[in-house]
C-alpha cells in the first residue's frame, strides 16, 4: 500500500498537457477581451465589474439604485495645506461604520475660500466653489446609499438561497470614499475623488477635479500641454505603453506590441477634450484610464504622466 506521502508525490509530478494549458489560457484571453469591448459600448462615467458569486449575487451587483443617502455624517474637520491665498481643502465629513458583515469608510472633501465674497467676482467664485461641493456630495450621499441598498438586498438573496449564518460571517464587505489631493499651488487644485467596494463584485469610479480658482473653471489638457496637446499626449501614451509591453512579459496593451494583432478589441485611439487627467506634484498632467479601456481588466487602473512643453 501506498504511503500518503508517496501518493502527493504522484500528484506533485503529473504534467499538465501544453494543449491543456492553451485552452486555460485562452480562455482567460477570452474574458478579458469581451469584458473590455463592453467597456467601449459604453462612454461617460466608468464603473468596472469582476463578476463572482452566485447568479443572484451578480444580479444584484448591477443593480443601479437612485437612493439619497439619510445617513448622519461625523463632523471631522482635518485640515489640509492652504491652497495659494484662495482656499484649502477640508474633510467636512468623514464617518466609519462597521456592522453586521460590511465595513464602511468615508471621507468627503470640501472646498472652503479663504476670504468672504466682496463683490460680485468673488460671489461667482462662491458660486463656482459652491457647486463643486455639492456635485461631491451628492456622488458620495448616492454611491453610499446605493451601496447599502445593494447590501441589503444581496443579504436578503443569500439567506433566501439558503446561505447560513456561518457563511454570511466570513463575508468580507468593504465600501470607501475618500480624496487625495494630487497638486496645490497658487491658484491651481487638482484632487481626485474615489468610490470604491470590495465584496461580491469589485466596482469602482474615480472622479478628477482640475480647478483653476482664479478664473473659476476647470482645466483641461489644451490648458497645461497648450495647442498641439492631441499630438504631444497621443506620442507619449503610445511611447509609454510600447515601452511597458517590452519591458514586462505580463504587460499587456490592446493593439500595442505583443496584442498588436489583435483586432478584436480596440485600443487606444487618441486623447480629447473629455480624456481624464489628474495634475501631479510636478506640474504635469497624468492622464488616467479605466479598467479594460486600453488593457485587460487585470491591469487595472492605467495613468501616464505627460511632460509638458518647455516654455
Amino acid at each position: 500500500m501506498r504511503k500518503p506521502e508517496d501518493g502527493k508525490k504522484v500528484y506533485d509530478n503529473i504534467e499538465i498537457p501544453e494543449e491543456l494549458r492553451d485552452v486555460v489560457n485562452g480562455a482567460i484571453r477570452s474574458v478579458d477581451k469581451e469584458k473590455s469591448l463592453k467597456k467601449h459600448r459604453s462612454r461617460g462615467i466608468v464603473k468596472t465589474f469582476r463578476y463572482c458569486g452566485t447568479a443572484a449575487a451578480v444580479l444584484l451587483v448591477c443593480m443601479t439604485i437612485g437612493l439619497n443617502t439619510n445617513e448622519v455624517f461625523a463632523k471631522e474637520m482635518s485640515e489640509l495645506p492652504i491652497i495659494g491665498s484662495l482656499a484649502r481643502v477640508l474633510t467636512i465629513r468623514s464617518y466609519h461604520e462597521k456592522d453586521e458583515g460590511h465595513d464602511i469608510k468615508v471621507n468627503v472633501p470640501e472646498i472652503q475660500l479663504e476670504e468672504t465674497p466682496s463683490d460680485n467676482t468673488d460671489t461667482q467664485k462662491e458660486t463656482f466653489v459652491g457647486d463643486i461641493n455639492q456635485e461631491i456630495q451628492n456622488i458620495v450621499d448616492n454611491y453610499v446609499a446605493e451601496a447599502k441598498q445593494k447590501f441589503a438586498e444581496y443579504k436578503e438573496a443569500f439567506f433566501a438561497t439558503g446561505g447560513t449564518e456561518e457563511e454570511w460571517g466570513d463575508r468580507d464587505i468593504a465600501v470607501n470614499v475618500d480624496y487625495e489631493v494630487k497638486y496645490q499651488q497658487g491658484n491651481i487644485l487638482s484632487m481626485v475623488l474615489t468610490t470604491d467596494e470590495a465584496w461580491v463584485a469589485a466596482y469602482g469610479v474615480r472622479y478628477y477635479y482640475n480647478l483653476d480658482l482664479s478664473r473659476d473653471r476647470q482645466l483641461t489638457l489644451q490648458d497645461l500641454l497648450g495647442e498641439n496637446y492631441v499630438e504631444i499626449a497621443n506620442e507619449s501614451i503610445l511611447r509609454q505603453m510600447e515601452e511597458r509591453d517590452a519591458a514586462d512579459e505580463n504587460v499587456i496593451y490592446w493593439g500595442i506590441g505583443k496584442a498588436a494583432e489583435d483586432d478584436m478589441v480596440e485600443g487606444f485611439q487618441s486623447v480629447d477634450e473629455n480624456t481624464k487627467f489628474y495634475i501631479n506634484k510636478d506640474g504635469n498632467p497624468v492622464v488616467c484610464f479605466e479598467k479594460y479601456e486600453v488593457a485587460p481588466g487585470y491591469m487595472g487602473f492605467q495613468e501616464f504622466e505627460i511632460d509638458k512643453p518647455a516654455e
